[in-house]
């Protein structure tokens, strides 16, 4: 049987470089942080080979004594600890004291130092963790350290490195994250020599966007800040029409420390996902300021995830905020085409560009005919009317509209009224939406009705604006008295196949919140005795196949049935909406926008499609060049 016995110093080292350091990544990481708790308002970072063959962090923070660059290499050591009431209060952002000890253990490793009082600094030589030389060196205030050969000694961990182009990305991450943290130090990336990062220090985090991401990215910002008894919110969030197909630009900060939180990230779906499309992602820089006794930075060797105390509260705090600051912003889309060709197509320079999709670039060398990711920026939408597929189409019980004989005199004889111009009146409350002086003007196509403001226009979709108020209807009725239900005079009989009838048997419940009350007739046969009120009756038979189509075919948990009851609550507000080509009076459209007005989420249907388009006069001035 073998005996149990104490590891050995370098390799207890090396088990935990393995849990700190990761990849070059990690080392840039852990060597900033020390340079932020250093005070240092100038950090430069030189990388050679993706990492692998140099990491150079350079500050001009306070530096440390010879005693304390000693004592920096061992294990667990550190200033920023001295007892548990410290580790429950953690302010700065290493304090592990591991992080050097476990860098030196698998790499050639030189620390350079010197405080601003002394007239030397200190040099260290540390290869794979022994000690080899330490002297008294000539250099600027602040600390230096650089990396060689990272993992030269632990073979097996450098196989599982990537190519020097993933690598680098990695690492300008960590720095871009860094930079957006802390908007008052000066950061800068080389890359074999070639600049990928240099941001001067500034005084917000927007500019700070501006300098990383471009002047596009940064104009397609908005800005707000919320504040709770326990939590406040610093943010830039996307404009509505400036989302992403992934979430690589959802950034959160706890802080000021960059942290993973599937607390915040599904707090942000929750508070934005019926404002953006199915197969897109809001744009999003949160920056929390939370008591540091009230989260746990310590549960990760790498200090990236974090625990709070209260999850729920994070979480319902979280969504409460951005959703009031979507209310103050406005959240409605404006076209805005007046860019001129030659500048909205313009090659964006390397300011304008990603730090990250500068990467393939330097790395290969190949100047700018090197494939790069997607351009996070902005581009003019030439465009702004959505377009559905077929599949959505279908989804949303959309008419699809020919608007071709617009264009030309129509033939027939029927002469339509546009409503005559009406003040909205006062007693409509459109508080949430801020309309001033707002005048309903007319209906365009029998789709948009077109509200006319003090300096600007309004484009509201009919089908969409009434899908999201009879949505909020059910919801709201749902929950107290239940959806009113009109009884049929003649039941209403349908078909359906063995399949639908096994659905209908499971999510009987289902049906009975929403209003109908069917009944199996025999064989495949049901009765549809009643159906709920707002629903046409012509299309009852229609929604209750979709409806069994739509819910699953398995018994729901309790944590399911309020999703499914949601669907179906969507689906139903879709097909008890006015449809595009509906004719409606004056007296319709000022209730639609009143009832508009008062809705918890105005902007954007159930569906995501936006409700309310807005155009501004100076554009359309600038199209008459006035």
């Amino acid at each position: 049987m073998p005996k149990i016995k104490i590891l050995s110093a370098d390799v207890a080292n090396k088990i935990a470089a393995g849990e700190v350091v990761e990849r070059p990544a990690s080392v840039v990481k852990e060597l900033i942080e020390n340079a932020i708790d250093a005070e240092s308002t100038s950090i430069h970072v030189e990388i050679r080979a993706g990492g692998k063959r140099l990491i150079r962090v350079s500050d001009n923070g306070i530096g440390m004594e010879r005693e304390d660059a000693l004592l920096a290499l061992e294990r667990h050591a550190t200033s920023k600890v001295g007892g548990m009431e410290d580790l429950e209060r953690i302010q700065t952002f290493g304090f592990r004291g591991e992080a050097l000890a476990s860098i030196a253990s698998v790499s050639q490793f030189e620390l350079l130092t010197r405080t601003s009082d002394a007239l030397e600094g200190t040099k260290v030589d540390v290869e794979g963790g022994a000690f080899r030389s330490v002297q008294e060196s000539g250099c600027s205030p602040g600390t230096h350290m650089a990396i060689n050969n990272l993992f030269y000694n632990v073979p097996a961990r450098l196989k599982f490195l990537k190519t020097d182009t993933t690598e680098m990305n990695h690492i300008t991450n960590q720095v871009t994250w860094a930079a957006l943290a802390h908007p008052k130090i000066h950061f800068s990336l080389t890359h074999n020599s070639r600049s990928i990062l240099d941001v001067r220090a500034c005084d917000s985090y927007l500019e700070r966007a501006r300098l990383l991401y471009g002047r596009e990215f940064a104009e397609n910002l908005i800005e707000f800040t919320e504040e709770l008894p326990d939590l406040k919110m610093y943010g830039l969030l996307g404009k509505p029409e400036f989302t992403k197909p992934n979430r690589e630009y959802q950034l959160f900060f706890l802080n000021q420390r960059p942290i993973r939180s599937r607390i915040i990230g599904a707090a942000l779906t929750e508070a934005l996902g019926a404002m953006v499309a199915k197969d897109r992602q809001p744009v999003a820089l949160l920056f929390l300021t939370l008591d540091p006794e009230t989260v746990d930075v310590n549960v990760h060797p790498a200090k990236i995830e974090v625990r709070f105390r209260n999850e729920r509260t994070i979480y319902s705090g979280v969504i409460r905020m951005l959703r009031d600051a979507v209310h103050k912003a406005k959240y409605i889309p404006k076209i805005e085409t007046s860019i001129e060709p030659a500048q909205s197509e313009r090659n964006t320079d390397s300011r304008d560009t990603s730090p990250s999709q500068r990467i393939s670039t330097l790395v290969t060398g190949k100047g700018h005919h090197t494939p790069q990711r997607a351009t996070p920026i902005a581009q003019p939408q030439r465009r702004q009317t959505p377009t559905l597929t077929p599949q959505e189409t279908e989804d949303t019980d959309q008419e699809v509209i020919d608007t071709s004989e617009a264009q030309t005199p129509s033939t027939s004889t029927e002469v339509v009224v546009q409503p005559p111009q009406q003040q909205i009146p006062d007693e409509a409350n459109l508080s949430l939406l801020d309309f001033e002086h707002v005048q309903l003007k007319t209906n365009l196509f029998k789709t948009y009705i077109v509200v006319e403001a003090a300096d600007k226009i309004f484009f509201i979709d009919q089908h969409v604006a009434a899908e999201r108020v009879l949505y909020e209807r059910f919801v709201n009725q749902v929950e107290t008295d239940g959806i009113p239900v009109q009884g049929l005079l003649l039941p209403v009989t349908l078909e359906v196949t063995p399949q639908q009838l096994g659905v209908l048997k499971i999510h009987g419940d289902i049906f009975k919140k929403l209003g109908f009350d069917l009944e199996e007739f025999g064989g495949n046969t049901i009765l549809i005795r009643a159906i709920p009120s707002p629903l046409p009756t012509r299309i009852a038979a229609q929604t209750v196949t979709d409806l069994l189509d739509k819910l699953p075919e398995e018994p729901h948990t309790d944590i399911q049935i309020p999703e499914a009851i949601d669907n179906a609550l969507i689906m139903l507000a879709c097909k008890s909406a006015v449809k595009a080509g509906d004719t409606l009076d004056t007296k319709e459209m000022m209730n639609l926008i009143k009832e508009l007005s008062e809705a918890k989420l105005p902007f954007n249907c159930p569906h995501s499609r936006p409700i309310i388009v807005e155009m501004g006069r100076d554009e359309l001035e600038h199209r008459f060049h006035r």
